[in-house]
């Protein structure tokens, strides 16, 4: 296999490119993620509307509670697969952002004085996503994210549901509804953290840090 030069002007207009496809999918990650929200957030808010309109013509009657517990799981499991692609989406996020840093590495190689200059991180660890997006590793950061986000209101979701179900098979009986719904509302979240957790880790273990930043 010959020799390559590393200095070739070719490599340089490759690694530009690269760089830019790099960006583009960027961009894209995070349209995607906005527009899966977006339609979680809509569909939720259709189905509220739906559910006072319905409970108001029936006075809560059996009706309510039958639509109710039709409308919920599926709101749930919208709320699921959306959760599940906002991670996907974030871990390709992450992947794009170190490829970028390993092309500003690539830079600053062959130009040092560019280390001076340059805003964004140069290395392909997880110092990468933090310093592009300015933010410090912080558990609640999770929550401020569109995946956050949406394992709240899907819990919440499901909170609801369980109380529903409590309402119709013994009948009223709010403190009972109010804890177990309570109780499944923490228990999904910590479920669906705990996928976004193993997620991420596993997405970090198939990557080659080649460029680790010293501070970490």
């Amino acid at each position: 296999m010959a020799k390559v030069d590393e200095s070739d002007p070719q490599i340089l207009q490759i690694m530009t490119t690269e760089h830019f496809v790099l960006q583009t999918a960027r961009a894209a990650t995070i349209q995607e993620a906005s527009q899966c929200a977006n339609l979680f957030l809509t569909t939720v808010s259709s189905a509220a509307i739906a559910l006072g309109f319905v409970a108001q013509v029936t006075r809560m009657g059996g009706p309510f509670v039958l639509f109710s517990l039709i409308l919920l799981p599926c709101l749930y499991f919208l709320g699921l697969v959306t959760f599940v692609r906002a991670v996907q989406v974030a871990i390709e996020d992450m992947v794009h952002a170190r490829g970028m840093a390993r092309i500003r590495h690539y830079y600053v190689e062959h130009a040092p004085v560019m280390e001076h200059y340059l805003i964004h991180s140069t290395h392909d660890d997880q110092s990468a996503v933090r310093v592009d997006k300015g933010l410090r590793s912080s558990p609640w950061q999770f929550f401020v994210t569109a995946a956050g986000m949406v394992s709240v209101i899907s819990s919440a979701i499901a909170g609801v549901f369980s109380s529903v179900v409590v309402t119709s098979v013994i009948g009223p009986a709010i403190p009972l509804s109010v804890i177990l719904g309570l109780l499944i509302f923490g228990a999904s979240i910590l479920l669906l953290r705990r996928y976004h957790l193993q997620s991420w880790a596993a997405a970090e273990q198939k990557l080659v840090v080649r460029f680790p930043d010293p501070k970490e």
